[in-house]
């Protein structure tokens, strides 16, 4: 029998590998014999970027940037581990969740923090890239 294994984050407790891993621990606990595969998913939301750095050896990385009103925030990044491809979700470094419900204007909002990410990697020779929109 081959199962397939494919979960997406459980927002704020497990990662999609380890949601994956558990499965396969309690699918071969039931059925030793099985052939399980594991293919943690994500949506390209919340926890794309920790999933796609996880399942490829990557790393997740760290710049300054300024959020949607101009404030310099740390912003995460994650190096894919072909050492090529960079993975940027937007809500790090442009997202509403950044702001208070007061300072939400978009008119006057700006993704330029999202720009300042891309240069970060293209900086560290990252030339593929994956934005999380």
């Amino acid at each position: 029998m081959k199962i397939l294994v494919a979960p997406q984050e459980f927002k704020g407790s497990i990662s999609a590998l380890s949601a994956a891993e558990a499965g396969k621990t309690g699918i071969l606990r039931v059925f030793p014999q099985a052939e399980v595969v594991l293919c943690p998913v994500a949506d390209g939301g919340d926890g794309t970027l920790e999933t796609l750095v996880e399942v490829s050896g990557g790393e997740v990385r760290t710049c300054s940037v300024q959020n949607p009103i101009g404030e310099t925030i740390q912003a995460q990044w994650g190096a894919m581990g072909d050492g090529v491809t960079a993975v940027i979700e937007m809500a790090r470094t442009s997202g509403l969740a950044l702001l208070s419900l007061a300072e939400r204007d978009p008119l006057n909002a700006s993704t330029y923090g999202l720009g300042q990410a891309i240069s970060e990697a293209l900086d560290e020779g990252f030339r593929k890239f994956i934005v999380g929109i």
